[in-house]
């Protein structure tokens, strides 16, 4: 992928030769197609265990963060970078470290799973609980220790993966108060929730967001 400098070709979309031509947030981009392969090569790729198990993965992430999109928006924006998205950069991890294995058969790991990327100082001894009012999640306010700050937000994740359902918060309570609760009417009762706790925090116009710890919660 390489970046456009000629402001002749400049909003250009489409092929040229080899090159390919397209657009991401008003950049015109370019990349090399791919070389052609043959049939049998193509019939061979597609049919190795290699190749079948990669797909398969492939797939499992596809299914299984689509319903998380909204959130990982705001939890990747720092990901971002030329056509790559927040969505692409979340797939992109959790293709590569999010899955466990019980023999033969591998699966994807909710406590591996990341819904935030970034540079901030985690909370310390984090956990969730649920209470009469809701889901509790409580910190100690660790500000002052690195990039930490007072007034950074809760990020606040609650995912359950059979039915796809998602609650979140992207502006929270702030790192010291020490506590968030998701009311009872929000999330309801005996659902089973994989929840994730981060923190954002305002730099200049944007807000820049740290995964800072996972934990799941059923």
């Amino acid at each position: 992928m390489a970046r456009l400098s000629n402001s002749i070709l400049k909003g250009l979309k489409g092929s040229m030769g080899g090159v390919v031509f397209y657009e991401v947030d008003g950049v015109t981009l370019t990349r090399s197609k791919p070389g052609k392969r043959t049939k049998t090569q193509k019939k061979r790729r597609a049919h190795s265990p290699r190749n079948q198990r990669s797909m398969g993965k492939f797939a499992m992430v596809q299914a299984y963060i689509k319903s998380l999109k909204d959130a990982i928006a705001f939890g990747f924006q720092n990901e971002a970078a030329g056509p790559s998205r927040p969505y692409h950069a979340c797939a992109s991890y959790t293709l590569l470290h999010c899955f466990s294995s019980e023999g033969e058969n591998y699966f994807i790991d909710p406590a591996l799973i990341k819904v935030s990327l970034g540079p901030l100082c985690p909370p310390e001894d984090a956990y969730a609980l649920a209470t009469e009012e809701g889901l509790l999640f409580a910190w100690k306010d660790n500000s002052g220790v690195s990039s930490a700050k007072p007034d950074d937000l809760a990020f606040v994740v609650l995912h359950n993966a059979e039915s796809k359902a998602v609650r979140f918060e992207r502006l929270g309570s702030r790192r010291n108060s020490e506590q968030f609760i998701f009311e009872k009417r929000i999330i309801g009762t005996g659902d089973q929730w994989h929840a994730y706790l981060a923190f954002s925090q305002l730099t200049r116009d944007k807000k820049k967001e740290s995964f800072l710890i996972q934990f799941t919660w059923v």
